[in-house]
């Protein structure tokens, strides 16, 4: 009688805890919904950004400063993600006030988005929401990047790239392996030196050149030899799918900063005439002597926003 009696209070004790365990994976539930819900809506804001990168996104104001040795005013359309050598970089926070910017303050980072042909930008919402519904295979809009101040990798850096690349296969990092084996091709494309993948794809049989998740290099050199442009072209890893060329430039003795233009690959054809508008878009900024001097610094953006 004892055992039965045990046996049915170890029963109803089982039946407790599952009833509890029931409650709450059902309580749970909701409460897992609107955690997901709250951050799809932050992400739909956002998009993959952090909050404090998605503040620093716009500039209020336009923006001011050094951009490689030339004084700048940047329209706030042509200006994201600015950042000012000594700013807080990725995840951290600033230390101290933010300090009012001059055009002595040395811009280390910004891009933008820009229309081909008519290098226009984001400028209202009729634009913007012209960029975003554009076909892939027919997509006219540039992302520039600028990179200089405290991140400015040096003259010679374009050659340093292409070393590294192109003839440094023996460093252990490359050891010889099929993806970083390049040959260059007899002829030009597009007046650039053209160097594919050479030898073949272990994990198809076919040629290196054609495989997927891989990358085409493209070169254009001064009158001395040196590289002046650098492009990488990448294949598309899905069918119908579109690759990307990046190029890589300077903008020459205007000014010290490297200048990352991004597009689709079926505009490669268009290389020269896409860097040319860029350049003259950046020189367009620069800001004349006289101009400076009656201007204010607080008409303009004092900091990133984060």
């Amino acid at each position: 009688m004892f055992k039965l009696l045990t046996k049915n209070k170890g029963n109803t004790s089982r039946k407790k805890w599952r009833w509890f365990g029931f409650f709450f994976v059902g309580l749970s539930l909701p409460i897992v919904y609107v955690v997901w819900k709250v951050s799809f809506l932050i992400f739909l804001i956002t998009g993959f950004q952090p909050s404090e990168m998605a503040r620093a996104q716009y500039t209020p104001k336009d923006v001011i400063g050094d951009l490689g040795g030339m004084k700048v005013i940047i329209p706030r359309h042509y200006a994201e993600y600015v950042e000012y050598d000594g700013d807080p970089r990725f995840g951290e926070k600033r230390k101290g006030p933010r300090p009012e910017r001059t055009f002595d303050s040395r811009l280390r980072s910004f891009g933008m988005d820009v229309r081909f042909p008519d290098m226009k930008g984001l400028e209202n919402a009729q634009i913007r929401e012209e960029m975003r519904r554009q076909p892939l295979k027919e997509n006219s809009w540039l992302r520039i990047s600028i990179i200089g101040g405290e991140d400015y990798p040096g003259e010679g850096f374009l050659d340093r790239s292409t070393d590294s690349e192109l003839f440094n296969t023996d460093a252990p990092e490359y050891n010889g392996h099929w993806s970083h084996t390049y040959a260059r091709m007899s002829d030009t494309e597009y007046g650039l030196e053209a160097w594919y993948l050479s030898g073949i794809d272990p994990r198809t049989g076919k040629p290196a050149r054609e495989s997927s998740d891989t990358s085409d290099i493209y070169l254009y050199r001064d009158a001395y030899g040196k590289i002046d442009v650098y492009i990488t072209c990448s294949r598309p890893s899905v069918p119908e799918g579109i690759g990307t060329c990046n190029v890589h430039s300077v903008l020459g003795e205007k000014a010290a900063f490297v200048l990352k233009i991004s597009f689709r690959r079926g505009l490669l054809p268009e290389w020269q005439n896409i860097l040319q508008s860029a350049r003259e878009l950046l020189l367009s900024f620069k800001v004349k002597q006289a101009d400076k001097e009656m201007l204010s610094p607080s008409q303009f953006t004092s900091s990133p926003s984060r």
